[in-house]
């Protein structure tokens, strides 16, 4: 005969099994807007059953079945769709970067607008248009015109310059700071990984540190790429190719890392500040270099006084002076320097021009170091806006060469310069856009380039946000709680457990009427 308290151990499964299903219901339910969390499920399974003791068997089933347990407590994830919502997380990120680095670009060059550097340069050649019209020495005010654009021009360069410099340095920090970050991700996972091999090892699952492992991975992969490999009891997690996390063991990393990353914020980073800020850096100092001295051709007018020492191959020079153009002559000269230097100042005797724009330490000419000659500055006089001089007799019998202060030939040459073509890649090895073109033409073409990138990358932008979204909703369709599923596993449980505390109370009624009301007939 069967034990009737068999039936007593059945019920009490029941309700011990329902009610872990329950807690995981109601876990699940309190944890659904936590972010990282997985759904957890309980795994019921029939509890081994018991043979039948007796001294002979006979053909009739003779197990005794022991009701219900619960055999483990599960989180629903699926690992491809982690991987792929990794993968897709760490491209987003490397163009989210850029895209915020080129918009920076944008707002420094901020063109078009009145402070711009093509405003500043239009205005630089007007004035030399102005002074052309205006070159003797009663009325200053045109040669006070374009010094003070120079200089405006000068500051607007170096203005960009600076601002770039300092976005370049500020990628610099922002690289040590993921660095940083990656770390402490780093440092994270390798301490839940010991707890989680402490607890696992005594049979039980870390659904919830498991969660917070794979929540730390993800936010991982937005600073680089990353990569993980779980295999039986061993743990690992490589970040730009190199091993970090082995099980308990956390390597950190260092900047180096950057040569090895693929994607991420600091490789993001990496790429504005090494290709994006230093290739505009790049192309404004190749812009004000060759506006100073990059060659270009022009043609010196009929009557142009060609400075003592300066011939031109093939040149028709006037029979009465060797120094003398007699006709419209083409010249190559090196920038706005070379040229101002053919041309004549409001001093005496006859003096030419010197460099009009200089570097600062006195070296090669780039957007960081120009600046307006100091003769320039000091003195208004040292413009050289003349192409003619004459000879003048002296009250004591000499003659002297002076300038024709009231001619303009070389002031309207250089406000000319805004319609010639530069060479801007002189040794086909500068990194230039383009090569023969007018300097706003080349200025328009640098924009025109920051414009391509930064639209490239607001639609590079655009479609990972929408892959990673895709991959999140797939991810979230499996792992995420459905609070209309869990009211509906919590009724059905409910139900469930009241059955099974029904068979006790049955087992606990049987056993009231075999003990107070067996074996009383007849007393």
């Amino acid at each position: 005969m069967r034990s009737t308290f068999h039936l007593l151990e059945i019920g009490k499964r029941g309700l011990i099994a329902q009610q872990a299903a329950l807690n995981t219901a109601g876990h699940n339910v309190t944890n659904a807007n936590t972010p990282g969390y997985s759904r957890q499920t309980t795994r019921l399974v029939a509890a081994n059953p018991l043979s039948f003791p007796g001294l002979q068997r006979t053909m009739a089933a003779g197990q005794l079945g022991m009701g219900v347990e619960a055999d483990s407590i599960r989180r629903v994830r699926d690992f491809l769709l982690d991987i792929e919502y990794r993968n897709q997380n760490t491209n987003l990120s490397t163009w989210s970067v850029q895209q915020e680095t080129l918009s920076n670009i944008e707002g420094i060059f901020n063109e078009p607008s009145d402070s711009s550097l093509s405003a500043s340069i239009a205005e630089f050649w007007t004035a030399w248009q102005t002074l052309s019209k205006n070159p003797s020495d009663t009325d200053l005010s045109a040669r006070m015109a374009v010094q003070q654009k120079a200089i405006a021009l000068t500051e607007t360069f170096n203005h960009i310059h600076s601002q770039l410099t300092t976005l370049s340095n500020n990628l610099t920090s922002r690289i040590d700071t993921k660095v940083g970050e990656a770390n402490n991700y780093i440092d994270q996972i390798a301490e839940l990984t010991q707890s989680i091999k402490r607890i696992e090892g005594l049979g039980d699952n870390a659904n919830d540190l498991r969660d917070k492992r794979d929540l730390l991975v993800d936010q991982l992969s937005m600073l680089g790429n990353v990569n993980v490999n779980e295999t039986g009891d061993t743990y690992q997690v490589t970040f730009g190719g190199q091993l970090v996390v082995d099980d308990m063991i956390s390597t950190p990393i260092t900047a180096a890392i950057t040569a090895t990353l693929t994607g991420g914020e600091i490789a993001g980073y990496v790429t504005s500040r090494d290709v994006h800020v230093q290739g505009y850096i790049s192309q404004l100092n190749i812009m004000a270099n060759t506006l100073a001295t990059g060659q270009v051709e022009v043609t010196l007018p009929a009557g142009t006084i060609l400075p003592p020492g300066v011939t031109i191959p093939g040149a028709v020079m006037d029979p009465g002076n060797p120094r003398k153009l007699a006709e419209d002559t083409k010249h190559t000269v090196d920038g706005l320097n070379g040229l101002h230097k053919l041309g004549y100042t409001l001093n005496e005797p006859a003096t030419n021009g010197t460099d009009f724009f200089v570097a600062a330490d006195g070296g090669t000419i780039t957007a960081g170091n120009m600046r307006l000659s100091q003769s320039v500055q000091s003195d208004l006089k040292n413009i050289g806006a003349s192409l003619r001089t004459e000879m003048r007799n002296n009250p004591d019998g000499s003659t002297s060469e002076v300038v024709l202060k009231g001619n303009g030939g070389m002031a309207l040459l250089i406000a000319g310069l805004s319609e010639r073509t530069f060479s801007f890649n002189p040794n086909n090895n500068n990194g230039a856009i383009t090569d023969i073109t007018n300097f706003e033409g080349y200025l328009q073409s640098v924009i025109s380039k920051l414009g391509s990138d930064s639209s490239n990358a607001i639609k590079m932008v655009e479609n990972g946000t929408l892959l990673v979204e895709h991959a999140d909703t797939l991810r979230l369709s499996i792992s995420s709680v459905s609070l209309d599923e869990e009211m509906s596993d919590l009724i059905r449980f409910q139900h469930a457990y009241s059955a099974s505390s029904r068979v006790v109370t049955t087992i606990d009624e049987m056993l009231d009427k075999l003990i107070n009301g067996t074996g009383i007939v007849g007393r």
